[in-house]
C-alpha cells in the first residue's frame, strides 16, 4: 500500500483524530503518501493550516441531509454532485489504495465515489452514537471503526473498536507551560480548572458555567476558558476567571490544568483520558443522535468524570466540579498515544488485502 486518503471536515472532532493517524503513518509506514480532503468551511482551512497541511477542499458547506429550507437544500445537493465528480477524478488520478473517511458532513460524497470507483474504503467513528454517513456506509457493508465500544444503534459485530487517534503530546513543567499560555497573570498556587467547549468555543456553555464559576465555594479555583470571549459573560469577569485565545497546539494547555469541564466531544474526552485529566462533561443537548450524552457515558465508566445535563439544577454542577479534585490525579501521566492508529491501520490493511509488513 502506498497511497492512502484521509477525509476530515465539519469541526477539530473530525479533522484532529485524522491528523493524529497521519502523524501516526509518517513515523512508523514507510513509503506512504497520504492526502487529506475537507469541505469549504474556513474552520476548516485554520485547523489543517495550523498543522501545516494543504487538503484538496471539496466545494461543500454543509450536508444536504436535513438542510433548513428549500434553497439551501437544493444549493447543498449540488454542491454534493460537484463535489462527487471532483472526488472521484482525483481518485482516479491519485490512484489511492485505500480511503479512510473520519465523518462530518464531507464524507459522503466520498463514500458514493469509492463505492462507485471500486476503491476499499473505511469509516472511523469518533463518537460512540454513529452519525448519518457512518450508518449509510454499514448499510453499504463498509468497515465500521468506532472510537469506543459502542456504536449505536451498530449492534455488536458490526464494528471493530480501534479507538480514536490522538495527537502526540508532551507534557511541560506547569510553569513553562502557564507563561507560554500568555495569560498576563502570575501562576496561581491553587487548583486549575480548563474550560474547554470544542473547536467552536460554546458561548452557552460559558452561560451555564457563568453563575456557577462565582460561587463562594469555588472561589479559591482558577478557571481558564479556552477560546470563550469575555463577551459572553454577563457583568464583571471574577478575579479566578481567565480568558486565553483558541489555540490549536494545546500541550500547555493541558500540562497546566487539574481538571476540566468540557462538552462531550469524542476527540477531547479521549484526549483527557489520556492525560489523565479528571472532567466534569456537560452535553450539548442539541447535539445529532445524542452523541454526545453516549460519549460522556463511556468516558465516565472508562475514566475519571462526572455528567451535568443543561436543565439539572446548577448547584449539582457545583457539588461535581468539587467533587472532581477528590478524583485529580498526584502525578501527571507518561502518555504513549498510537495503539489507537496501529488498530485502525492494521483493519485498514485488513480490508485492502495489503500486508503490514512495511509496519516500522
Amino acid at each position: 500500500m502506498s497511497r492512502v486518503c484521509l477525509v476530515a471536515g465539519g469541526t477539530g472532532g473530525h479533522i484532529f483524530p485524522a491528523l493524529a493517524f497521519a502523524e501516526w503513518l509518517k513515523d512508523n509506514i514507510r513509503g506512504l503518501s497520504v492526502t487529506f480532503v475537507c469541505g469549504s468551511r474556513p474552520l476548516e482551512r485554520e485547523i489543517y493550516g495550523s498543522r501545516g497541511v494543504s487538503p484538496l477542499e471539496l466545494p461543500m458547506s454543509g450536508s444536504p441531509f436535513g438542510a433548513p429550507g428549500a434553497g439551501v437544500r437544493a444549493r447543498r445537493w449540488r454542491e454534493t454532485v460537484s463535489s462527487f465528480f471532483i472526488f472521484l477524478k482525483t481518485a482516479r488520478k491519485e490512484e489511492w489504495d485505500c480511503c479512510v473517511l473520519f465523518g462530518g458532513y464531507v464524507s459522503f460524497p466520498p463514500l458514493l465515489a469509492c463505492t462507485l470507483g471500486g476503491i476499499p474504503a473505511i469509516v472511523h467513528e469518533q463518537n460512540a452514537a454513529s452519525g448519518r454517513v457512518t450508518r449509510i456506509a454499514a448499510r453499504m457493508g463498509k468497515k465500521i471503526a468506532a472510537g469506543w465500544d459502542e456504536c449505536s444503534p451498530l449492534p455488536e459485530g458490526r464494528f471493530t473498536k480501534t479507538g480514536v487517534p490522538v495527537r502526540k503530546f508532551l507534557p511541560v513543567n506547569k510553569e513553562e507551560g502557564w507563561k507560554s499560555l500568555g495569560t498576563g497573570r502570575e501562576f496561581p498556587q491553587n487548583a486549575i480548572i480548563g474550560v474547554l467547549g470544542g473547536s467552536l468555543m460554546s458561548e452557552g456553555l460559558v452561560q451555564l458555567l457563568y453563575s456557577v464559576i462565582r460561587d463562594e465555594a469555588l472561589k479559591d479555583f482558577t478557571f481558564i476558558l479556552l477560546g470563550a470571549s469575555e463577551g459572553a459573560c454577563h457583568g464583571k469577569v471574577p478575579e479566578n476567571v481567565i480568558f486565553i485565545e483558541k489555540q490549536w497546539d494545546i500541550n500547555s494547555f493541558y500540562s497546566v490544568i487539574d481538571g476540566a469541564i468540557t462538552r462531550g466531544g469524542a476527540s477531547t474526552l479521549s484526549e483527557l483520558k489520556l492525560w489523565g485529566i479528571p472532567a466534569v462533561v456537560i452535553p450539548w443537548k442539541l447535539a445529532a443522535d445524542n452523541h454526545q450524552e453516549k460519549n460522556a457515558r463511556r468516558f465516565v465508566d472508562l475514566a475519571s468524570g462526572e455528567i451535568w445535563s443543561e436543565g439539572e439544577p446548577p448547584e449539582l454542577l457545583k457539588e461535581k466540579i468539587l467533587r472532581l479534585f477528590q478524583k485529580a490525579p498526584t502525578a501527571r501521566k507518561k502518555l504513549s498515544a498510537g495503539d489507537e492508529s496501529e488498530r485502525l491501520w492494521r483493519l485498514i490493511s485488513s480490508i485492502t488485502g495489503r500486508e503490514t509488513a512495511n509496519l516500522g
